[in-house]
């Protein structure tokens, strides 16, 4: 999910390049001259009279300090997604050890709401990015992760409430805090190596989704759950205060700006049919990273391999979610992200099937390349299907708002699916996923050909 934030509200400095050409990265944005020409005769003359002018902006592409903010950013990647997609940990050592009264469904919910608050913090704290903010939103969020990660060591045997509070809410909120802010600064800085500078950010969300998981796996058998989160939160205390020290704005707030008319967005067949396909997508795609550690040790996979599951599939998912941006500039973004979200629906299908190690170890590196080309070509699907520049952060915010609430509900579904105890049922889950996806990919596809329409090619 990387990759998405980039082209929120918050991707200051971005905003006044046309999308470049095929070849030269799919990412840049119009010059308000080339504004007009796009969307001649969707504007009255004097709407694009009454818009301000905005000034030019250069881009130092890189130097040190650009640099050092895209460790930065990296850096607060794997402590806030990264850290997010090592739930699978938390959720199997709940319903085994720490929340044995509490329903698998239940316990879902607290990585789901971890997630939602991940995407859905994006509203607000794009705004505040925007006024100027980029610091407080920092350090707040730092504190606010940190903080809620002691709280959660302190959470008693069979507490539900202390580790929903602590960690759905708390982590939540702080990583959503973090994660919109350390993506959209990446604009700042680029403008044409903004593809390798988003890939190199983008890795630190899989890295994260690596190490978390054995790290996790590995301390509760020898410290213990209560050392092992109060370790992680000492990580993550020393990782964030060197993402504060190395990431730092560089461009003043944007003041005014063409306010888009948000009727329009649902009057549009590729836009609103790719926010509804997005939301199926979204109720399967998280499936396996809840529950693929539990699957493999519920069909008698030893407990050393299952604590590996997760950190395979964010191995694969880091190339995925690295390669697709750079073949996209050439074939268009469409053609690959239909295609990787058809394989990841069908692959959640066929994990029924797979019931020993090498089936699971295969589906993990499969879901994971695929399903990680999906979420990184997600942002410049919304970017493609912008009629101009100044619309392009409402647009994408309003669909991952949206999405979130699906990623909110999506897990719970699949934990109900499954039972509370043993013998699990996974067919049934496996089904559910599977079919969203699928139903995803369909209306993802009519939104292509839509689009394709509009534009007069395919290849978009």
């Amino acid at each position: 999910m990387d990759s998405q934030m980039t082209l929120s509200n918050g991707s200051a400095g971005g905003t006044h390049e046309k999308t470049r050409p095929s070849g030269e990265g799919s990412l840049e944005l119009p010059t308000p001259s080339s504004i007009e020409a796009v969307v001649q005769g969707q504007e009255k003359p004097a709407d694009r009279a009454s818009a301000p002018t905005l000034p030019h902006h250069t881009y130092p592409e890189g130097g040190l300090r650009g640099w050092l903010t895209v460790a930065g950013a990296w850096l607060c990647l794997v402590c806030t997604f990264g850290y997010t997609n090592a739930y699978g940990v938390y959720q199997s050592y709940y319903v085994q050890t720490m929340l044995p009264s509490s329903s698998t469904s239940a316990i879902s919910w607290i990585g789901s709401l971890q997630l939602f608050f991940l995407f859905a913090m994006g509203l607000p704290t794009g705004r505040l990015f925007d006024a100027g903010y980029f610091r407080h939103l920092m350090i707040g969020g730092m504190v606010i992760m940190v903080g809620s990660l002691f709280a959660q060591s302190a959470a008693q045997h069979d507490q539900y409430y202390q580790v929903f509070l602590s960690q759905a809410v708390g982590q939540g909120i702080g990583g959503g805090m973090l994660y919109l802010p350390a993506i959209s600064i990446i604009s700042h800085y680029f403008q044409k190596r903004r593809a390798l500078a988003i890939g190199v950010v983008q890795s630190g969300s899989s890295t994260g989704g690596i190490v978390f998981p054995i790290l996790l796996s590995n301390l509760f058998v020898e410290v213990g759950y209560v050392w092992a989160v109060r370790i992680t939160g000492f990580i993550m205390l020393g990782l964030l205060l060197a993402a504060n020290l190395l990431a730092s704005p560089r461009l003043a707030p944007k003041k005014d700006h063409p306010k888009p008319d948000l009727r329009r967005f649902f009057t549009d067949p590729p836009y609103i049919t790719a926010v509804l396909g997005m939301v199926l997508v979204w109720w399967g795609l998280f499936y396996p990273f809840f529950y693929i550690q539990l699957f493999a040790s519920s069909h008698g996979l030893s407990d050393n391999y299952a604590f590996y599951t997760i950190a395979i599939i964010n191995a694969a998912s880091m190339i995925g979610r690295t390669l697709p941006n750079v073949f996209a500039d050439k074939t268009g973004i469409m053609p690959l992200l239909v295609p990787s979200t058809a394989v990841s629906a069908i692959l959640l299908l066929i994990l029924i099937a797979c019931t020993n190690m090498a089936g699971v170890t295969v589906f993990c590196v499969l879901f994971g390349l695929f399903s990680g080309a999906f979420i990184s070509l997600m942002a410049p699907m919304f970017a493609i299907m912008s009629d101009h520049v100044f619309e392009i952060g409402i647009r994408f915010g309003f669909s991952i708002f949206i999405m979130a609430f699906a990623g909110l509900t999506g897990t719970p579904i699949t934990g109900a699916l499954v039972g509370n105890s043993p013998p699990y049922i996974w067919y049934r889950p496996c089904v559910f996923a599977g079919v969203c996806m699928l139903g995803g990919t369909g209306l993802l596809t009519f939104s292509w050909l839509a689009l394709g329409r509009k534009q007069g090619h395919l290849m978009v």
